[in-house]
């Protein structure tokens, strides 16, 4: 190992871990802090709220690994600069490319591991973490929270229904409060259609035992449910047909709630760190086969991201060294921790936004999922060939 990788590496390490360590927290705070407060001040129990955190830091420290690598090569290159060690190794006739090699090694090592993690490690410790979240929510009385979910058609075409919880849940009681059922036609000539609303004020299972796999067992009281009737030869409504109720157990056309109350606790859980790489490439050829195909829109967009942010440590490498260059003395821990977290918000800004876009359709998959690290790679290109001039 020549004398100048040994050099940068020795200022990669400190700086790597104190990332690693602030990262961590900020992400932390930002994401999970509040919901373990809530939990409990409202009478979960504490072991429960620790190993809730417990579980859910291997999917934070996934997110931590490319801010890390941002700030430690900024802050490594930013001493260099600052001791004019940076001045001596140019006079030497070293170029500013072999400078920043030792940092794109370590930030391809950084990826591999980073995804080696994100593969072995978060996809069980996320599903613990929302079991976890589950046998919480049996500890808190009551939440005002909505609750909406769909439920698809076993052909794979289409919704059923869609169910809307607007009031929130008491779960001491299994109870759902001011609940609005929507029914749509399996008429292929009405396909899609909406035939029958159910609203009601409560809902409450009479499963105790947790063994309704069909969402059949449940009580609705003081309800209306209006049956639309359409005209097939122009698809509107010609009639419709009210019905106010006190309490039913059975509702009209097969509508219902359709989950057990456990599974409609977990009904929004749509976490792609539930699933690996290939569990996930799986799902997405069953949702395909299906006829799912804006679902598995959404989820390739979630299958490129899982190499999209390991790979963004390789990335965060170069721009930051590039930056750390200019640093200048006296202000480089400052200008360091800064500069990265600026550079970071931009990132995640970004990133997001084109996952939003390639869900929503705007954008093909793979491009939404790595547009944040082409546009990195591209100004880490420019910082570089500008250093070198």
């Amino acid at each position: 190992m020549k004398l100048i990788d040994k050099l940068v590496l020795y200022d990669l390490v400190g700086p790597f871990l104190t990332g690693m360590f602030m990262f961590l927290v900020l992400v932390f705070t930002a994401g999970f802090l509040f919901q373990a407060t809530d939990m409990v001040v409202q009478g979960v129990p504490l072991n429960l709220v620790l190993k809730f955190v417990l579980y859910a830091l291997p999917g934070i420290l996934t997110q931590t690994f490319p801010m890390a690598m941002l700030l430690a090569s900024l802050m490594a290159l930013g001493r260099l600069s600052a001791d004019r060690e940076i001045v001596a190794i140019f006079t030497a006739g070293i170029g500013f490319p072999r400078v920043v090699l030792p940092v794109f090694v370590v930030g391809l090592l950084v990826s591999i591991v980073a995804f080696t993690w994100n593969e072995t490690v978060v996809p069980p410790a996320t599903r613990a973490m929302y079991d976890l979240k589950q046998e919480a929510l049996q500890h808190i009385a009551k939440s005002d929270e909505p609750i909406s979910y769909d439920i698809k058609r076993q052909d794979g075409r289409g919704l059923e229904e869609s169910v809307y919880v607007q009031g929130g849940y008491d779960a001491r009681t299994q109870t759902l409060r001011d609940v609005r059922i929507v029914r749509y036609s399996d008429d292929p000539a009405m396909h899609g259609a909406v035939e029958l609303i159910v609203n009601c004020a409560r809902a409450q299972s009479t499963d105790r035992r947790g063994l309704d796999q069909s969402g059949l067992n449940w009580t609705y009281y003081d309800g209306s449910w209006v049956l639309l009737v359409p005209d097939k030869a122009t698809g509107l409504i010609k009639d419709t047909l009210v019905t106010n109720f006190k309490t039913l157990k059975v509702l009209p056309d097969n509508a219902s709630i359709g989950k057990s109350f456990t599974e409609v606790m977990n009904a929004q859980v749509n976490d792609a760190n539930r699933l690996s790489f290939n569990q996930l490439r799986r799902e997405i050829e069953r949702d395909r086969a299906e006829g799912r195909i804006e679902e598995a829109r959404g989820e390739e967009v979630d299958l490129y991201g899982k190499i999209a942010l390991p790979l963004a440590s390789v990335i965060f490498g170069v721009v930051g060294a590039a930056l750390g260059l200019n640093t200048q003395r006296g202000g480089s821990r400052t200008v360091g921790f800064g500069m990265a977290i600026f550079i970071v918000f931009l990132y995640w800004v970004f990133y997001h936004a084109m996952f939003v876009v390639g869900k929503s359709g705007g954008l093909p998959p793979m491009l939404a999922s790595f547009s944040a690290d082409m546009v990195g790679a591209a100004v880490g290109i420019w910082l570089t060939l500008r250093a070198s001039t």
